[in-house]
């Protein structure tokens, strides 16, 4: 934080700090925005900003009307996808995206290829065309041209024809446009419906080349195959015989594998079935016999089913003659006889059917063994041909294996076959025509960019100019690179001198002064320093009329005040008050103790002068004298303040000999101008030597320091408007 120094000394080497507000007489900005800096460096440079930019149009201008006019054609074709894939599942039309985009890139670097162009140059025999050479600026060929030159000219032309390209795919479409540029309207539009023409040429040629090809692969492919195939099934049939295993039926599943019907298992599923029939048989035979006549083999008997229906009808005639006649009735007699015969009959021929029944049984029984003795026998040679269809199911999938190969690279080889070359995906859509007026140049393009160029280079050469200007253009930033306070900012006057403005109280030369004197007060404890020396780094920075105006200032409230000016080598104390130098400074140090008549009153200002006088050989020597001492002792007797106008520090020895014998150092700087090298070596000489620098002084702020908050539009003189307004 800054500290006012109040109630002590400083001592030789402190540089006093003093509150920011109070240094400023004022409230500035801590901070600049980027932006305003930015235009501050512009306005500070617009000479340079308008010149360049001024000159990039002119050069824009000149380009514009030297370049030699470019006729455009363009033609227009549809390239479509080989195979589109329409599908409702996100993931998969995500793919289909990502294949499309990677498929249409790869037909605009195909349309832009050097293989293309050499295609074009040979179908037009471009080399060898007079208009295409003159608008490429190319050498023509000569009868005793070598081949290798002709090839040179060959790829001269390809690369002129890449230049001139231009692909430009339409937005949203499938549609692509092929334009080129050259000064010759029927040459650019020939060249681009060539250009076309070439490409759809050489998609055919790739798709007829890419499906030679796979059928040569195929063709080989095929052949190792089919050897294959016929070595595994020979194999399986030596195996089959050898083994004795004979094979009825094969199928295929699916998967493509085969499944083989042998002879011994199609004779065990017939001799089950058999054998399941005869088991069947023996069975309802054995049943039949343990019947008795009302078992089922009587009711299966159809004679004796009929019998039994005959004398069931007779008893129940009987029954009903019974209830109407006696027993003697003829009739009923009759039915007797009828039930008695048919009785014996029945019997008879159910003994019948028991015979038969055994006889059936024992021919079921012999027919089931028979049966069994056989499928026994087929079982085991089945068992058999199981242990060795192992290596046989083996054998059987690598026939299947080369089969489903073969058959697959078949198929594939009839598609190719039956398909050909195919359609062609790419078409015209619009054949190029010659332009009727050029597309290049165009004047406005070229304005606008040479504008931005010349804008740009403007911008890059203000901000390295900006950069490189290590001038003071802030005034606060003495205190941040010097580590000085700064005790005020003074503007900048314009058509008239200093003295003469410093008179006028309302002025605000004389409001900044008043401030610097302001802030003065709080360097010592006894109010402004008694005696003040003014310097600079280099001349012309403000200091002697610095020095008057702060003469005028202290004197102005009431103090007695005396300026010297002890710039011996280029004094200008008596040029801006018009008095006369005969007799100053360098007398007095020469020898010259009447001090009181070397001092002038001047009366507009209100202090006494005292003037450097002539110009001696030796002016450190001078100045190192104690009489320099003894003259500042004499001069704080008579007077309240003495001003003492410095020469500047570099290249001189003065300045460090005086600041030594003096209470206080103001150091001017010139605002916009003087470097920060020149200060901080002016400064370090001043510190070496002892020197009390109360702080700084940035003189001539103007226009340009009004970004930063000083300057003309607010400030000094504020206060007085309603007095200028009534002047």
């Amino acid at each position: 934080m800054n500290e006012m120094v109040t109630g002590r000394e400083l001592s030789s080497n402190d540089s006093p700090t003093l509150p920011y507000d109070i240094l400023q007489g004022g409230d500035y900005p801590h901070g600049v925005p980027v932006v305003d800096q930015i235009l501050a460096a512009l306005i500070n440079y617009r000479y340079w900003v308008l010149g360049i930019v001024s000159s990039a149009l002119l050069l824009g201008l000149l380009a514009t009307f030297l370049a030699t006019p470019e006729y455009t054609a363009t033609s227009r074709i549809e390239i479509l996808p080989d195979a589109p894939v329409e599908t409702s599942v996100d993931s998969m039309r995500d793919n289909t995206r990502i294949n499309e985009v990677a498929f249409y890139n790869t037909q605009y670097s195909l349309l832009q290829s050097r293989t293309l162009a050499d295609r074009v140059v040979r179908a037009g025999n471009l080399a060898a065309d007079k208009d295409f050479l003159a608008s490429f600026k190319l050498e023509g060929p000569e009868s005793e041209m070598t081949s290798g030159a002709r090839e040179n000219l060959a790829n001269s032309a390809a690369k002129a024809l890449l230049r001139s390209l231009e692909v430009r795919p339409v937005t949203n479409s499938s549609l692509v446009d092929v334009s080129f540029s050259t000064p010759s309207p029927k040459l650019s539009a020939k060249i681009a419906n060539l250009w076309v023409a070439q490409f759809i040429q050489s998609n055919i040629d790739r798709r007829f080349a890419a499906t030679s090809d796979a059928r040569k692969f195929l063709e080989n492919r095929l052949d190792a195959l089919r050897q294959s195939l016929e070595t595994s099934e020979r194999a399986l049939i030596n195996y089959s015989n050898e083994k004795g295993i004979v094979t009825i039926a094969s199928t295929t599943d699916a998967n493509g594998k085969t499944r083989s019907e042998t002879l011994v298992g199609t004779d065990i599923q017939a001799i089950s079935a058999a054998l399941v029939k005869a088991r069947e048989d023996r069975i309802a035979a054995e049943s039949a016999i343990n019947n008795t006549l009302t078992g089922s083999a009587v009711v299966n008997a159809t004679t004796v089913n009929e019998l039994r229906q005959r004398r069931a009808e007779a008893e129940a005639e009987l029954a009903r003659l019974n209830t109407i006649f006696g027993p003697d009735y003829p009739a009923i007699t009759s039915l007797k006889a009828q039930i008695a015969t048919l009785d014996k009959n029945i019997s008879t021929e159910t003994g019948r059917s028991g015979a038969g029944n055994r006889e059936a049984y024992e021919s079921a029984v012999k027919r089931e063994r028979q049966l069994q003795s056989e499928l026994d026998k087929l079982t085991g040679k089945y068992n058999e041909q199981q242990r060795q269809s192992i290596e046989m199911a083996i054998l059987q999938r690598e026939v299947d294996s080369n089969r489903q190969l073969y058959d697959g690279l078949l198929q594939r080889y009839k598609e190719i076959g039956a398909a050909g070359v195919g359609t062609n995906n790419v078409a015209v859509v619009d054949r190029a025509k010659a332009p009727t007026a050029p597309s290049s140049p165009s004047l406005m393009l070229n304005l606008a960019l040479a504008l931005i160029a010349g804008t740009l280079t403007a911008l890059a050469i203000v901000f390295l100019l900006d950069r490189m200007d290590s001038s003071i253009r802030d005034p606060q930033d003495v205190g941040n690179r010097f580590g000085l306070p700064l005790l005020g900012a003074i503007p900048e006057v314009i058509g008239q001198g200093v003295a003469e403005t410093v008179t006028d109280k309302k002025s605000a030369v004389y409001e900044a002064y008043f401030s610097v004197m302001t802030n003065l007060t709080f360097l010592t404890e006894h109010g402004a320093p008694r005696t003040i020396m003014l310097t600079s780094s280099k001349p012309k920075e403000g200091k002697s009329s610095s020095a008057l105006s702060m003469a005028t200032v202290l004197a102005a409230t009431g103090k007695s005040v005396v300026l010297v000016d002890a710039d011996v080598r280029n004094p200008s104390v008596d040029r801006y008050l018009n008095l006369p130098n005969k007799r100053g400074l360098s007398h007095y140090l020469t020898g010259d103790d009447d001090v009181q008549s070397m001092l002038t009153e001047v009366s507009p200002y209100g202090f006494m002068a005292l003037t450097a006088g002539k110009t001696p050989p030796n002016a450190a020597e001078l100045l190192g004298l104690d009489r320099f001492s003894t003259l500042l002792e004499w001069l704080q007797e008579h007077f309240d303040h003495v001003i003492i106008d410095a020469p500047p520090v570099l290249g001189l020895a003065d300045a460090p000999l005086i600041a030594r014998q003096v209470e206080g150092v103001l150091f001017t700087i010139e605002a916009n101008s003087t470097k920060n090298r020149a200060i901080t070596t002016a400064l370090t000489r001043l510190r070496m030597s002892g020197a009390r620098l109360f702080g700084a002084l940035v003189t001539k702020v103007g226009a340009k320091n009004q970004i930063y908050g000083y300057g003309y539009g607010y400030g000094y003189g504020y206060g007085y408007g309603s007095d200028r307004d009534a002047d």
